[in-house]
Parts: C-alpha cells; structure tokens; sequence
C-alpha cells in the first residue's frame, strides 16, 4: 500500500500537467484582443490622432478679415454721392507670418505628435507585458492547484494506512491525526489557490475590457526557459528600440524647434489688404495696404526664447533620466530572470531527486518501524514544496522576461 501511495505521490508531483476538459486559454489570442479594446491603448490611439490633427491647423494662415466702411459727412443726411470725400466701401485683409514660422510650427506639431505614437506603442506593450504577467500568474494557480490536489488524494492513502496500521497494533493513533493535519493545511493551500485565481481572472478580465467574472478558460503549460541575450546586446536594444526613449527624443527635437520659433518671434509678421470704395457719383477707389509688425517688445520676446530654451534643456535631462533608468531595469530584471533560470535547473536536477529518494527512504524504514510517520509526511510536504517552487520560479523566469520585454522593446531570448 505504501509503495503505491509514493507512486501516486510522486506521479501527481512530477508529471507536467496538462490541460483537461477546460478550454485552453491561448496567450496569444488574450493580446490580440487587449490590443484592440484595451481603454489605456484606445486613449493612447486617440491621444496621438488629436496630436496628428494640429499640425495642419498650425500650418494654416490666419483667417482673413473682412471690413465694411462708411464714410459719411455729417450724421443727419447721407452723403455719398454728393460730397467728394464720402464714400461706402469693402475691404479684405491677411495677416502673413514671418516667412518660417508657420513650417516651425508645423515641424513642431509634427514633432509631438511622433512623440504621442511612440505613447501608443508605450501603452501597448505596458498592456501586453501586465498581460502576460497575469497569465503566467494563472497558469501558475493552475498547476499547483493539480498538484495539491493530486497530493491530497495520495495523503488520503497515507491516512488509511495509518488507521490500519493502528487498527492492527502496529501503529499510533497520533499517526492519523497527523495526516489529518496535513490533509487540512493542503485544503487551506488550495483556498489560497483558488482566491489568488480569481484575483489574477478579475485583472485579466479588465485588461480585456471584460466584465470582472467572465469566464477565461485555462491557461497553456508554460514554455521552459531559454537562456537570455547577452547584457551588452540587451542594453543596445535598449537604446535602439525602446518606445519610451524615442518619446523623450522627439520631446528634444520640437523643444529645439521651440526654440528656433522663438527667435523667430523677433522677425516681423504681415498683413496685407485690398479695398474699394464707392463715392456714388465720383471715381471710384482702390487701396492696397501693406502693414508690418514693430517688434519692439523685445523683453518679451527674450524670456520666451529663455522658457523655450529651459524647455530644451529639461527635455535632455528627462531624455538622460529615462535612458539610465530603462538601463537599470534592464540589468535587474535580466538578473532576475537569470536567477529564476538557474534556480529551475537546480530544482529540477539536484534538490527534487534528493527529495524524492529521501521520501522512498523514508517509506522504507517506515515499514519496518526504524522512523514515525511524521517523518514520512515531513518529507512527502518537502517533495511537494520543492515541486511548487520549480512552478514559482519558473513563473518567475516568465514574469521577468515579460517586463524585460517591455522595457527593452524587442525579444530578449535567444534563438533556439
């Protein structure tokens, strides 16, 4: 009976689980799907469209003016017509910018709105990696809850044995109790189990823009871990692909094109007008007019070439504070996962087998009475911990490589 009990313990522990009757959950369908109805990335899609829309009105001349005159002689009687300087008349005028300015302004728009889509991208793959994170977290439920569970029908076995061994004088009554103690702390993993399942639903479900309790399905077995890039390549990805790093840069280009605008402003702008005027039954008038700006409010101008240039320069310094920043994230969490990697190995290769020969042992000198049955069940719990924790680090591995992901914006395995 004890050699059946550790075959069935040890099969529940250490075959990988697969996926029953519950409908596989494909990662990749849950992204598809966040990448378009996510509200983060929707806001972030409509953020960048009313950035695209403001370069065309920045671009636009001003509106022009339309004038309706009348000059009259006297306020009693009309007199147009009848006196040489009264006269009815329309007149249109445009205000002209300084040549240059409209295109700054317009490469400026332009500018922030490249920064506005490396936003949606930032929120896209800020989604996808909270997404991820979330599935490995169930999946991660998943498995253990079959293990635990598989564990608790072998220690049911194990209490059986001990009431026969007690009911036939070979054993203590303190024996079954003891496997009832450990039947109740499996029950209380496998509660704690099942809420973290529905925390970790009820997040995926938002991410999805789902109710909190729509059903999911059960996520896919987890992929085994694969060495990472190099760190001198991870942080030249860095540099080259992420999202967030060319966001701050074209924060940099349109506060330089801010500041060339402002020194701009010391240029005059333009308005040019044509008009006509009737004089009812003398000549008629025409009038061109041109008008130019006096820029003489150079105080004014010189602290706006200022602001623009304090702009520029804080726009470096978040540009530098953002680059130092993703560097480090890179180089903890590749760490991470690399410990995660290494942690997985040695469980799988050391520390599980001695956990499984220590528990055979244990069954063995059980039978013939050289050690209590605390000790048989003190080493079927370590068998199942050490299983558990090839799950967690496991996850652990994912999770990292998830957020490295992001921070990098590209892959970070290597190739098979």
């Amino acid at each position: 009976m004890q050699r059946l009990a550790v075959a069935l313990l040890l099969a529940a522990l250490l075959t990988p689980w697969r996926a029953g009757a519950e409908e596989v959950l494909s990662l990749q369908a849950l992204i598809d799907e966040a990448l378009e109805k996510n509200p983060e990335i929707l806001r972030a899609q409509q953020m960048w469209e009313m950035a695209r829309a403001k370069a065309p009105q920045v671009k636009a001349l001003p509106d022009p003016m339309l004038q309706l005159e009348l000059q009259n002689i006297g306020l009693t009687d009309y007199t147009v017509g009848e006196m040489d300087m009264s006269m009815a008349g329309v007149s249109v005028s445009q205000p002209i910018p300084y040549p240059g300015k409209r295109r700054l302004r317009q490469q400026k728009a332009e500018k922030e709105a490249e920064a506005e889509a490396e936003m949606v991208e930032v929120a896209q793959r800020s989604v996808v990696s909270q997404l991820k994170v979330a599935y490995y977290d169930l999946a991660f439920t998943y498995q253990s809850l079959e293990v635990v569970e598989r564990t608790r029908a072998v220690l049911r076995e194990f209490e059986q044995t001990a009431r026969t061994r007690y009911s036939v004088g070979q054993g203590m009554q303190q024996d079954v109790l003891k496997a009832q103690v450990e039947l109740s702390m499996l029950v209380q993993k496998s509660a704690a189990l099942e809420q973290r399942q529905t925390g970790i639903s009820a997040m995926l479900n938002s991410l999805l823009d789902r109710p909190p309790d729509a059903a999911l399905g059960r996520p896919d077995t987890l992929s085994p871990p694969r060495p990472l890039l190099p760190p001198e390549e991870l942080a030249r990805l860095t540099l080259e692909h992420n999202p967030e790093l060319r966001n701050r840069q074209r924060g940099v280009e349109a506060g330089e094109l801010e500041v060339a605008l402002m020194r701009k402003e010391y240029r005059p702008d333009f308005a040019v007008s044509a008009g006509w005027r009737s004089r009812g039954g003398f000549d008629d008038l025409y009038q061109v007019m041109v008008e130019v700006e006096l820029p003489w409010q150079r105080e004014r101008r010189r602290y706006g070439v200022q602001e623009a240039l304090a702009g520029r320069e804080a726009a470096l310094r978040d540009q530098r504070a953002t680059e130092e920043m993703a560097l480090a994230q890179v180089r903890d969490l590749a760490s991470m996962a690399a410990t995660a990697l290494q942690l997985v190995a040695l469980y799988q290769t050391a520390i599980i087998p001695q956990a499984t020969f220590s528990l055979e042992s244990a069954l063995a000198a059980y039978r013939v009475g050289q050690v209590d049955f605390l000790m048989l069940l003190d080493n079927a719990r370590a068998l199942l911990d050490n299983e558990l924790m090839v799950q967690e680090q496991l996850t652990d591995y994912h999770r990292a490589v998830a957020r490295l992901e992001e921070v990098v914006g590209a892959l970070v395995e290597q190739k098979e």
